[in-house]
């Protein structure tokens, strides 16, 4: 198993905000996140295929190119952990948050591969490479959709978050953020197929 993300069991989720999940209201709260998650998602792909040519190049890849798609990749993390309902605590509009979990710890690329960064500058290489986790993701990704709108009922009446629950999405977004790491360049490292997280200690 290789764990990227730091996170906490959400114990005493708030009945409230699944109400409000039940009815989309959450997604609505959601949107400011999602729009910068999908910005810097724009950006961070950029930001990998100009890194791809300087790497292919010159061996090396920039820190700043690489900090700022970890920067998209923790922002996808936490807006994630707050709409499936892992934590209640709304997601702060800052890159670095203190002592805010989910959060992920991102690989750093210190010296990248050229092969991969050819087939990174080849984009349909690199993509093609990654068919079988990006077909699995899709339908994970289903999965997690379908289950956050039952695990917003199922609090509701209960006040509980099922752990399996909470494991599933967890365990997609570090998935999701192995597969794209590899794919902007953060790690030449292929992305395991495995969901496999635990719970960071109280």
């Amino acid at each position: 198993m290789e764990q990227i993300i730091r996170y906490r069991f959400n114990t005493n989720p708030r009945r409230g905000l699944a109400v409000a999940g039940i009815f989309l209201i959450k997604a609505i709260l959601a949107v400011p996140h999602f729009i910068l998650v999908g910005a810097l998602g724009t950006l961070a792909g950029w930001a990998g295929y100009i890194g791809f040519w300087i790497a292919a190049i010159t061996g090396s890849l920039p820190m700043g190119l690489q900090n700022f798609i970890a920067w998209y990749l923790r922002w996808y993390t936490r807006t994630i952990g707050w709409y499936t309902g892992v934590t209640d605590v709304y997601p702060p509009f800052e890159p670095d948050p203190k002592d805010y979990l989910p959060d992920l710890d991102p690989p750093h690329n210190e010296q990248p591969s050229r092969g991969w960064a050819v087939a990174g500058i080849l984009m349909p290489i690199k993509v093609l490479a990654l068919l079988p986790h990006l077909l699995i993701l899709a339908l994970l990704g289903i999965a997690v959709a379908i289950g956050s709108w039952v695990g917003f009922i199922v609090v509701a009446f209960t006040g509980k978050l099922p752990i399996q629950f909470q494991d599933l999405y967890i365990g997609t977004t570090q998935w999701y953020a192995r597969v794209y790491a590899f794919l902007f360049g953060l790690t030449d490292r292929y992305p395991v197929f495995d969901l496999e997280v635990h719970p960071t200690a109280e």
